[in-house]
């Protein structure tokens, strides 16, 4: 079925959201060909987790579209070390995500890959897929339609995956009675039960991380960041 797409400040928490989006989007376009078994030479590997390895080219980009990202949103004003930090922590979650994915026996059909490529924008003329804009931009970024296809399933792994985690954290009864007394003036509003709910999950998600990242194998080379 892929064969027709190739061819055919942070108080705010809103604010804080908006942030975490444009990183993300950050980290998104850069998982291309870089460092999925290319010139994987042991002296090229930054990082090695569980079995899958993170390669230096691979970080070198990804840090260039995140810092630009920054220079942008803060002028310039950030910690450049913190950012590194960040980078390899962002690059070596999404591994474990994708291989806690495989283990989870997640699986994503063709069906499901072609309909999240050809839904975004970004390939679409007029509100159509354009499968000729689709090969122009990748390209443009260095990507093929092969190795953006193996990246954007892995997206779809990572997301499957978390949001199995998510959906498995629930308000308890007396959580719930602790919402609704928190906004007396309101007391039938559900926003602030789902804020309650929301934040939670989100704890959930970060714990469960944490505890990939305990039971994994991870080696990073500091001093090549």
């Amino acid at each position: 079925m892929l064969r027709y797409i190739r061819e055919g400040a942070i108080d705010n928490p809103w604010f804080f959201r908006i942030v975490m989006l444009g990183i993300a989007a950050v980290f998104a376009v850069s998982m291309g060909w870089w460092g999925f078994g290319d010139n994987e030479d042991p002296e090229n590997v930054l990082a090695q987790v569980g079995e899958d390895r993170i390669m230096i080219i691979e970080y070198r980009r990804a840090y260039q579209n995140a810092s630009k990202f920054y220079r942008e949103l803060f002028q310039g004003d950030y910690d450049d070390e913190a950012l590194r930090r960040r980078v390899i922590d962002e690059l070596v979650e999404r591994r474990l995500w994708i291989q806690e994915a495989r283990r989870m026996q997640i699986f994503i059909s063709d069906e499901s890959l072609k309909g999240s490529i050809t839904a975004m924008p970004g390939f679409q003329r007029e509100g159509t897929f354009d499968s000729e804009l689709y090969k122009r931009a990748l390209a443009s970024e260095r990507y093929t339609p092969k190795s953006f296809e193996a990246r954007q399933r892995n997206t779809l792994l990572v997301k499957k995956a978390q949001l199995l985690v998510r959906s498995g954290v629930w308000l308890t009864p007396t959580e719930i009675k602790e919402a609704q007394e928190s906004n007396p003036a309101n007391p039938s509003d559900n926003k602030t039960i789902e804020d309650r709910l929301s934040r939670k999950k989100e704890r959930a998600m970060r714990a469960y991380a944490i505890s990939l990242k305990q039971k994994a194998g991870i080696v990073i080379k500091d001093e090549l960041l």
